[in-house]
């Protein structure tokens, strides 16, 4: 307004200046609005594509932070990647951690499993083949007769693998063969325990019972060996022998029976049967198991027949 009154204007003249004055600021305010709303719109864009991006920085610092998961041939190890911030130093120990290995994750270079057993089962299988090596070592010894030392193999092999009742029997044989009965049977009867169906330790339990006078438990031994061996001839030519000792002559032919049925070559058992029949006053039948035994090269079948078999004396007593 104060540029009309500058320019003198008056009348009509002053008027059509003040509007034209009106209208040229109110274009300048319409026109400041516009801007100002541009600024907004243009804001109102901005925003949400700077926090996209702040979205996708975030992502790929994650990304980049991400552990790595390592193997060697024993164990696996996470660690931290390259592209990770290392914290700072008020949020960690002064003494760095060390990365420490992953149960759950098994290495593709090794089939054993990656626990906290795998030092022990590895000692375990260790221990298994050092009480393999001393068992070998122990049978070596046995069968060139050197005893002190199969006895030492045997017994160390036990303290390493304890459940091993063949290295009992392997004792009990031992023991047996130097005449120590007793630890003999403390042996075998340890490999009966641990392995009930060992016809071979059941039966030497049941013959050292006999040479001890305890006939009862011999021949619960002997019936459970033929339990769990019924073609164990063995079993059957003890207990005859036994049943002999006993007089029970009938039971012990058929014992010794089934002994040669299972044992044809078995000389000694057409002796005791010769036996049983002789004492039964059956003696055509016991000078034909002599004379069986004899043609299979028995000394003794070859003096029962010189003796019970031969002109008048092939008669009973």
């Amino acid at each position: 307004m104060k540029l009309c009154k500058y320019f003198n204007y008056s009348g009509l003249d002053a008027i059509k200046c003040k509007s034209s004055i009106h209208n040229y600021q109110l274009s300048l305010r319409n026109q400041y609005k516009k801007t100002q709303m541009h600024r907004v719109i243009i804001l109102l864009v901005l925003i949400p594509f700077l926090f996209s991006c702040e979205s996708n920085n975030s992502s790929t610092n994650k990304k980049d932070s991400k552990l790595v998961v390592t193997t060697s041939d024993s164990s696996a190890t996470i660690t931290l990647s390259d592209n990770e911030k290392k914290p700072d130093s008020s949020t960690i120990d002064d003494k760095p951690e060390e990365s420490k290995p992953i149960s759950a994750i098994i290495p593709k270079s090794t089939n054993n499993k990656a626990d906290s057993g795998t030092i022990k089962t590895e000692e375990e299988v260790l221990k298994l083949k050092q009480a393999h090596t001393q068992f070998n070592n122990g049978t070596t010894y046995y069968k060139e007769g050197s005893l002190d030392q199969a006895i030492e193999a045997f017994k160390l092999s036990l303290e390493l693998k304890p459940d091993n009742d063949k290295a009992f029997n392997y004792l009990g044989k031992i023991y047996y063969d130097i005449g120590q009965k007793n630890l003999s049977l403390s042996y075998y009867k340890d490999a009966v325990r641990l392995n009930p169906n060992d016809s071979m330790s059941m039966v030497a339990v049941g013959l050292l019972y006999y040479e001890m006078g305890d006939f009862e438990e011999a021949a619960n031994y002997y019936n459970k060996t033929v339990e769990i061996a019924p073609g164990f001839s063995m079993v059957y030519f003890n207990r005859g022998t036994m049943f002999g000792q006993q007089k029970k002559y009938q039971q012990a032919i058929d014992d010794l029976t089934n002994a040669i049925k299972f044992d044809p070559k078995n000389s000694e058992a057409y002796i005791n049967r010769g036996l049983a029949h002789f004492y039964l006053t059956q003696m055509i039948l016991a000078c034909k198991d002599w004379h069986k035994a004899k043609e299979m090269g028995n000394s003794k079948g070859t003096k029962a027949i010189d003796l019970y078999c031969s002109g008048d004396k092939k008669t009973s007593k």
